[in-house]
């Protein structure tokens, strides 16, 4: 069952924190890029052996997205997901009208953090700083699991 708009207002400062009470919208949460830098992914990856490379790149007031690339950004917000309540990331349809994309991405029950959000573009672009990319929707399970997220990327690490 997924989170309506009153049971996240509930959640924040608990599930959700550093959020922006406009950001909870009818059924889902829009997560904002922050940070003082973001990443554009080069080189080729040999998964799971190499991993790509990240170009840093200063994050004043816009960040400048080339065509055809792939970005990360750090989230504003940070999560504290429940034992039993996963969240599914899509995209915010206005970006995707205006040629952007993201893959659906799972925030496991257990996981705690800032949300490191993958963006590529076909036709460039900017994106303001502490603008909503993400739709963050929140769904219960049936019951808690026993196996919460430890995994490498706990924290919010990029790659």
């Amino acid at each position: 069952m997924f989170y309506n708009h009153q049971s996240l207002l509930k959640s924040l400062g608990t599930m959700i924190l550093n959020y922006e009470k406009e950001n909870v919208k009818e059924n889902g949460y829009d997560l904002r890029i922050c940070g003082d830098k973001y990443w554009r992914v080069i080189g080729q990856a040999e998964l799971p052996e190499i991993k790509s490379s990240l170009e840093e790149l200063k994050f004043d007031n816009y960040a400048i997205l080339e065509p055809n690339n792939t970005y990360l950004f750090e989230s504003c917000e940070e999560v504290s997901m429940p034992s039993d309540t996963i969240g599914i990331m899509t995209l915010r349809s206005t970006l995707a009208r205006n040629g952007f994309i993201a893959p659906p991405t799972v925030i496991d029950a257990g996981y705690k953090g800032k949300i490191i959000i993958a963006l590529s573009t076909l036709r460039g672009g900017k994106l303001k700083k502490g603008m909503g990319v993400i739709h963050l929707l929140f769904s219960r399970l049936e019951s808690p699991t026993e196996k919460v997220y430890q995994g490498a990327y706990q924290g919010g690490k990029l790659i």
